[in-house]
């Protein structure tokens, strides 16, 4: 049985999703709490003690650990986050929501679908990345690496959204329209 690392814990909703995917069906012995913020150290996270910094995954066997990398507030921010996180060795793991129907779908590695998110059929979410509560990436539609898809955020049909793009809570992208790479979309928009 494995450990997960769970790396910047700001974001309770991550620790919530990694429970019900345990409780559904167990793959982790161990949920580790893990972020670079000194005060956050020694608090507690839905039950779990947050164990100190990320530089902690030094220490974990690679064969016996995963991590998730828990960074939504940026997309630069995650991409470096994972970066870092990556430089110690530990595989990276995707979590998807048990909810979350992939049949017909393609998601790249290291990928975190939330409860509520819906993927069209043959819409592809790329490495990295992350679609939040209520969010909707439609058929056909792209997102590219490293990307944030906020909560109840709309990607329609065959839209392409590039690497390192964050949209915000309740925007709509429309039907075939292109997001180029680093774009923030504005919440609401």
């Amino acid at each position: 049985m494995k450990t997960l690392y769970l790396c910047a814990v700001g974001n309770g909703e991550g620790i919530r999703l990694a429970h019900t995917i345990n409780r559904a069906k167990e793959r982790w012995e161990r949920i580790v709490l893990l972020d670079d913020d000194e005060k956050k150290h020694g608090t507690k996270r839905l039950g779990l003690e947050v164990a100190g910094p990320f530089s902690l995954l030094a220490g974990a066997d690679p064969a016996s650990s995963e991590v998730v990398n828990l960074v939504t507030r940026t997309t630069g921010g995650r991409d470096a986050a994972r970066a870092k996180i990556g430089g110690y060795g530990i595989p990276f793991a995707s979590l998807v929501h048990p909810g979350v129907d992939l049949f017909g779908v393609e998601i790249g590695d290291e990928v975190t679908l939330y409860q509520n998110a819906s993927i069209g059929a043959e819409a592809r979410v790329g490495d990295s990345s992350v679609v939040l509560i209520g969010a909707v990436v439609w058929h056909g539609a792209r997102v590219g690496r490293c990307c944030v898809i906020a909560p109840n955020a709309v990607i329609n049909a065959r839209a392409r959204v590039g690497d390192l793009v964050y949209v915000g809570s309740n925007a709509s992208i429309l039907p075939d329209v292109t997001i180029g790479e680093a774009a923030t979309v504005a919440a609401n928009s």
